[in-house]
């Protein structure tokens, strides 16, 4: 229900402009929705989470204005907290690149290096304030996530080129536990 004063919302705009916008938010709400599901219903194991992401980066490239390459290898393994969590900092790092880049390509990429997960997620957006001083949540909240699972979070730039690059290393099994329990 929206309230109205003299045939406009409380905030003076007219309904004409209101009720799409309204529309979109929670078109994006309900597919963040079914993301979050997606996410949890991921973390029985490692073809699930990597099922997930490919679901994920499929309907991100659907319309072919955005090319997302996604590589995992083979034998990645983490603990159900440590999959939701990742797939959440991909799902943010992607999302952030869109809303303030307008990326052409995205890659995507998690491999192991002895006992840690390496997830890197780089795009061509140029302009990016590494330092987390942003008016967003966006940072802090992959920062938080990365805590969660006791993971060393970084972001800089794109080595390969032009744009921004963050990266997650993960050591399966440490979710949870603080720097002196490791």
């Amino acid at each position: 229900q929206v309230i109205l004063t003299a045939g406009r919302p409380l905030g003076g705009a007219p309904v004409e402009e209101v009720v799409p916008r309204l529309q979109e938010a929670a078109a994006a709400a309900q597919q963040e929705a079914r993301f979050a599901v997606l996410a949890l219903s991921s973390a029985g194991g490692s073809a699930q989470f990597d099922s997930a992401l490919n679901r994920y980066v499929e309907f991100l490239t659907a319309d072919g204005a955005l090319e997302v390459d996604l590589e995992i290898e083979r034998g990645v393994a983490l603990g159900p907290d440590e999959q939701i969590e990742v797939f959440r900092i991909v799902q943010e790092a992607i999302n952030n690149a869109i809303r303030h880049g307008q990326p052409d390509r995205i890659v995507v990429t998690l491999r192991r290096r002895e006992d840690w997960l390496m997830v890197e997620i780089n795009d061509d957006v140029a302009g990016l304030d590494a330092s987390g001083n942003s008016t967003g949540h966006g940072i802090g909240n992959m920062k938080t996530r990365a805590r969660l699972i006791s993971a060393r979070f970084g972001i800089g730039k794109n080595r390969n080129g032009p744009g921004t690059c963050v990266s997650v290393s993960v050591k399966p099994g440490l979710a949870g536990k603080t720097a002196e329990e490791s």
